[in-house]
């Protein structure tokens, strides 16, 4: 085992977890689908405001993927009056000037909060803080003001198109609602962001610049235009238009890209006596965080940088290799992406006893960007707090370029974990990797 370079560094531990996907918008009931196998990837019901008058001059190509991980019935409003304290008329009020990327983050902290049985109201505000990451910001706002812009000129263009678009007002507003002054920040780390966020948190509480962060991630980013960059560039899953759900393919021959999706996943992490001292139930201990870049390719992984990064998570968890039970991988179902990530977990697992269990969750809620790390980190606790590994789905023929481990293929199963591991990997070649222990006093 190795051991950690600084002994006094104070421990961090989960006492709160928020989530809105496609599988639904609270942790448990996406934990259930999750662990039932079924997927979130459907149809898109509204992929552009100005869709339908665009296809009529310039239609779409046949193979264009329709299909995404996209939230249906979202409503901030209701969410705010059953998770949230005495809502203010300005909480309500703010909906109206705020992208869905920044919603989705309001509603997953307000029960990542609520989860944890915090009252805010006891707590110093500045020892309490927000990171929240996100891929692309308000992307959708973005694409429908330039629209405005083009066709209706510059006095068209909504006065609340900077605050809804820009990175950073996801954990702003997080910030503002629940009066939380210490650190406040967004990371922009492409698909890697979400675990950077819950990585920097941890990090500003160990060091001691708070003794509570909300953190994690959002993405709102299905709409025409992003999803027609990420197919232009080949990265989209294709062919599965009249089957959407089989569309996310980890590990599998069959696999040809990812699928779109969006949401939020944010965590409540708490200094441990913090936390001990009012008695918070806690889900999980965050030991580990590494972080590399492969300084190689804007959008193809290597795996000397995702190697160094798991390398790194675990040597700061003072853990080795073999004590780890059950890995969530990036997993975003890319032919190079899959392959390689296994030749990295191969390495460095060569050498152990009994590998550890994986499972890729993204062939259930598609791709999330930005918020994948985050909402997996989740998925990553859960599996440690119950004992259960959710499956990989759409298994039907392993690539024997991904040979080696069980993928625990589409049934849950149980299983004795104590550590885990979950890693994120973005384009630009960074990289992150979380670990989460069973939490022993």
């Amino acid at each position: 085992m190795s051991e950690k370079k600084n002994l006094d560094l104070r421990r961090v531990v989960v006492t709160g977890m928020g989530m809105v996907n496609s599988l639904g918008t609270d942790v448990a009931t996406v934990w259930q689908r999750l662990l039932a196998g079924q997927s979130g990837v459907h149809r898109v019901t509204n992929l552009s405001s100005y869709m339908d008058s665009f296809i009529i001059n310039h239609p779409l190509p046949e193979d264009f993927p329709l299909i995404a991980g996209q939230i249906v019935d979202f409503d901030l409003k209701e969410l705010l009056q059953t998770r949230k304290k005495n809502p203010s008329k300005e909480d309500i009020k703010q909906i109206k000037y705020t992208d869905r990327f920044t919603q989705f983050a309001l509603a997953a902290s307000l029960e990542a909060v609520q989860d944890s049985g915090l009252d805010l109201e006891k707590e110093d505000p500045e020892r309490a803080g927000v990171i929240i990451a996100t891929g692309m910001g308000g992307v959708g706002s973005w694409e429908e003001q330039i629209i405005k812009l083009l066709n209706e000129g510059v006095r068209r263009v909504s006065p609340f198109l900077v605050p809804k678009m820009i990175p950073n007002l996801a954990a702003g507003n997080v910030s503002i609602s629940f009066k939380a002054k210490g650190p406040n920040m967004a990371l922009s780390t492409a698909c890697a962001a979400g675990a950077h966020a819950i990585g920097m948190a941890y990090r500003s509480i160990q060091m001691g610049e708070a003794d509570l962060m909300a953190t994690g991630g959002t993405e709102a980013a299905i709409t025409l235009l992003t999803m027609a960059g990420f197919y232009r560039m080949g990265a989209l899953a294709t062919g599965c238009n009249d089957r959407p759900e089989a569309a996310s393919r980890p590990f599998d021959t069959g696999r040809n890209g990812f699928v779109m999706s969006e949401g939020s996943g944010v965590l409540v992490l708490e200094e441990l006596e913090h936390a001990l001292a009012r008695g918070a139930k806690i889900h999980a201990e965050i030991i580990g965080f590494g972080m590399t870049g492969d300084a190689h390719h804007i959008t193809d992984p290597h795996i000397e940088g995702a190697k160094r990064c798991i390398k790194l998570a675990l040597h700061d968890a003072g853990i080795s290799p073999g004590e780890v039970d059950y890995v969530n991988p990036h997993a975003t179902a890319t032919p190079v992406g899959d392959k390689n990530e296994v030749r990295a977990l191969a390495q460095i697992f060569e050498k152990v006893p009994r590998l550890p269990l994986v499972s890729g969750t993204k062939s259930m809620t598609g791709h999330l960007l930005g918020a994948a790390g985050a909402v997996e980190a989740i998925f990553t606790i859960m599996a440690l707090k119950q004992g259960i590994i959710p499956p990989t789905i759409n298994l039907d023929d392993p690539d024997p370029q991904c040979e080696g481990f069980d993928f625990v293929p589409d049934q849950a199963r149980k299983a004795e974990i104590r550590h885990a591991l979950s890693n994120s990997f973005g384009f630009g070649g960074t990289n992150a990797s979380l670990v989460f222990k069973a939490f022993e006093n």
